[in-house]
């Protein structure tokens, strides 16, 4: 029995986040199964500018996503089920769910919408009555961790019950190796190096991580912290939390932005330790790409970080700027520990791959169509 998924490929057109970089990872392994037919398909006016990073039978719905998201609110108006085609059920990659008649899929990374609503947008939150709406129809939701599930069932948990919410995890995305830009190059013949990686977000928590560098160079003034990551709304914070620290340790910190996947590996396998103190997270790649590269990490236990990294971490409190800087300075001061979160990194990375969540992925269709 072959299966036909309609699959939204919108979060891997453009520049692309960790979401991008998982839906094009899981496309690519879908389409290897032979009971598996994936339909890709784009929301966004401006997809047709990015087709040539699309499948050739890609279906491009140029109706903006933002303003489907005001319709979709309040109503089931417009449905895509004829644009669209024949399919068995409906894959909704990144939260934003079409009305439709047929059997559907959304996966949700996480709920900060819901549980950190302070820590989003106005457009992010009111992804919330939608999803809900598509519950309340019959959806079924896909997680990335058990942590998200429980997150669900607390915040969603009166639209759908356990039986309707299913786990596949992610892996780690491609590392890309090469000759990195001489401007990276330079940077990382330095000093030791902390790597903290992300968006310009506040669920990230890089102001708390700037202030906790304040503690951390008084002890090591050498070391030096790179942000790298797209900018983003929590720059004000971040530059609030730089004039608070001396010059000196102003003059230790590099925030990049964007990189390319060369330079993103090449930063990776050069630095020191990665710091990683999310307030919250569904899935946390950067653990996986760091243990890729055998560079130790430092994270929070907040979300799913704790379940995905095991024992392959050091973890913080994320909340408290000296437990952040007492986590780093104990990492930093100890290469046995180091060495050895490594070792228990490597092991760790056997548990996940995208073959492995492409078939856990294809068994959920299965489960869905036919309603077992």
């Amino acid at each position: 029995m072959t299966i036909s998924v309609a699959y939204d490929m919108t979060p891997a057109i453009g520049v692309r986040t960790g979401i991008g970089n998982v839906v094009s990872h899981l496309y690519n392994e879908l389409t290897k199964s032979e009971n598996t037919e994936i339909l890709p398909y784009t929301l966004s006016y401006k997809a047709r500018g990015y087709k040539d990073e699309l499948p050739n039978n890609n279906i491009f719905i140029t109706i903006p996503a933002r303003f489907l998201l005001k319709f979709w609110q309040f109503s089931n108006f417009p449905r895509l089920d004829k644009q669209l085609g024949d399919f068995d059920i409906l894959h909704a990659t990144n939260y934003l769910a079409p009305p439709t008649r047929g059997k559907q899929l959304i996966t949700i990374h996480d709920v900060t919408m819901l549980k950190y609503p302070e820590l989003v947008s106005q457009q992010v939150r009111e992804l919330a009555p939608v999803i809900k709406k598509r519950l309340n129809d019959g959806a079924h939701v896909h997680v990335p961790a058990q942590a998200i599930a429980e997150d669900v069932i607390k915040y969603f948990g009166d639209s759908i019950n356990s039986e309707r919410i299913h786990v596949a995890p992610f892996a780690s995305t491609d590392l890309v190796e090469g000759k990195p830009t001489k401007k990276i190059e330079s940077l990382c013949k330095g000093d030791p190096f902390i790597l903290s990686i992300g968006a310009l977000e506040p669920r990230k928590n890089h102001a708390r991580l700037i202030e906790s560098f304040g503690q951390i160079h008084e002890v090591i003034p050498h070391v030096r912290l790179f942000l790298v990551g797209p900018d983003g709304p929590a720059r004000p914070e971040i530059d609030r939390a730089m004039e608070n620290l001396s010059p000196e340790a102003r003059t230790k910190i590099f925030i990049t932005g964007t990189v390319t996947d060369v330079d993103r590996t090449y930063l990776l396998t050069n630095a020191t330790i990665v710091a990683y103190p999310s307030l919250y997270e569904g899935f946390g790649l950067p653990l996986l790409e760091a243990m890729t590269t055998q560079t130790p990490v430092v994270t929070s236990k907040e979300g799913s970080l704790e379940e995905v990294a095991g024992d392959s971490a050091l973890f913080i409190d994320p909340l408290s700027s000296q437990s952040i800087a007492e986590g780093i300075i104990k990492l930093l001061d100890n290469e046995q520990m180091r060495n050895e979160l490594v070792e228990k990194g490597k092991n760790r990375l056997n548990e996940y791959s995208w073959e492995k969540s492409a078939e856990m992925l294809s068994n959920i269709y299965k489960k869905i169509v036919k309603d077992i």
